[in-house]
């Protein structure tokens, strides 16, 4: 064997025992380590509670004898004057006349799939994406029980479907199937019936189709004599009985209160602070304010009084309804409590191990709980930052210890061994 081939072996195996040597002190070093990753993390302080809506509401009675079909969603708002129901003989005439408008959205709907200012500039790789984004949204809907906006994003999912069968040819048009639907509806409008009467607001505000019984029994102004007692009543039974000539309600704005009992105690709770309210029933999320809180004679039982002015159709479908408060989010670095030491100046903050050597980072705590404290993200490299590796538990080696993060490249190294 000659003598370059020895050397350049030799150089190899060298290299070889370099880097297993190396690579063993590193793994020795982390292994006397148990590290966490410093990450960005949210953290709220939440209060849940069961809530009764409180609202300025006028319940609208009729004599009328039938069967009613509204002409607006719940929630939805009325001028004074305008037609809240249809009164028909019988259920039968509903479903024929709910059956014609549906055919002829159908109707609608395929005569905009084939239009061929939209089919001769569509291309499969332009609708595909399109077909499974909303598609998505249709689900997402679905799973939300969001009914309100799940019709209109049907049709624009079945727009689109149509669409895609001409652009591929599977379709040269709709007109056949046009032509049958049209030919159900001309069926179908021999048996309509138009309704036998009307039902008409006597006022403008927001209209809703179930009644409770507690329209005259709640309203804003009566809320100050409301106790505990009374709110648990109402909690435990949020129907008492109705009429049968009830057709609904009107609520005169679209403001409206929540009433619930909270432990100030536990969670410090400010009149005058805005919160976001999250509901167990529904996606929605409002912004709304403390208007009062009204003590009682259990310390750990308090009146919380909310205001907010945002109405929907998923806001007035019940009396009462499981919420979350969010009185304050926060975001910021997650440390570990148990992780959490004092240097020698008693700066508050963590060691962090940098590659075989340990640093010494401040923390700025801006939420605190048992488990964990979120320092606040900044800039500063003397502070803890986001993908950090925060050491937990090990003994604090002098000899490996950086006092500054600023001054890695000096040998400065006069911290003892501390043991975490």
């Amino acid at each position: 064997m000659n003598t370059i081939t020895v050397r350049i072996l030799v150089f190899f195996l060298s290299l070889f025992i370099l880097v297993t040597v190396s690579s063993q002190i590193i793994l020795q070093t982390k292994e006397d380590y148990v590290t966490e990753t410093a990450v960005i993390y949210s953290s709220a302080e939440k209060v849940t509670f069961q809530g009764v809506y409180i609202r300025n509401e006028t319940v609208i009675n009729s004599n009328i004898n039938g069967v009613l079909s509204y002409s607006c969603a719940d929630g939805g708002k009325i001028a004074n004057g305008s037609v809240i129901a249809y009164v028909y003989e019988s259920e039968s005439d509903i479903f024929i006349n709910q059956r014609i408008k549906k055919l002829k959205e159908d109707v609608e709907l395929l005569k905009s799939a084939q239009n061929p200012g939209t089919t001769e500039v569509t291309t499969p790789a332009i609708i595909s994406p399109l077909i499974d984004q909303q598609y998505q949204t249709v689900a997402f809907l679905i799973a939300e029980n969001d009914l309100t906006s799940l019709a209109e994003e049907r049709k624009k999912l079945q727009t689109l479907m149509g669409i895609y069968q001409i652009v591929i040819n599977e379709e040269t048009d709709f007109n056949d199937a046009i032509d049958d639907i049209n030919a159900e509806i001309k069926e179908l409008e021999r048996h309509k019936k138009e309704p036998k009467n009307t039902i008409t607001a006597d006022s403008t505000g927001y209209f809703i189709s179930y009644i409770d019984g507690y329209e005259n029994v709640l309203s804003p102004d009566k809320i100050n004599n409301l106790s505990v007692d009374d709110i648990k009543k109402i909690i435990s039974n949020s129907n008492l009985d109705t009429s049968d000539n009830t057709v609904g309600k009107m609520v005169d704005g679209y403001e409206w209160k929540m009433v619930g009992i909270v432990n100030t105690e536990q969670m410090p709770i400010y009149t005058g602070n805005n919160v976001t309210v999250k509901f167990a029933s529904t996606p929605d999320t409002v912004t709304a304010v403390i208007e009062d809180i009204i003590e009682s004679d259990n310390p750990e039982e308090s009146i919380i009084v909310l205001g907010c002015d945002e109405l929907t159709y998923n806001l007035v479908q019940r009396r009462v309804e499981r919420v979350e408060l969010i009185l304050n989010d926060y975001e910021g670095i997650k440390v570990p409590r148990k992780a959490i030491r004092f240097n020698k100046n008693n700066d508050k903050g963590v060691y962090i191990l940098l590659g075989q050597r340990i640093a010494f980072k401040k923390i700025e705590p801006i939420y605190e709980c048992d488990e964990y404290i979120l320092s606040k993200i900044t800039s500063d490299t003397e502070y803890v930052s986001v993908y950090d590796d925060i050491i937990c538990e090990g003994e604090i080696s002098a000899d490996l210890y950086i006092e500054e993060t600023t001054s890695m490249e000096s040998n400065d190294e006069s911290e003892p061994n501390e043991t975490m």
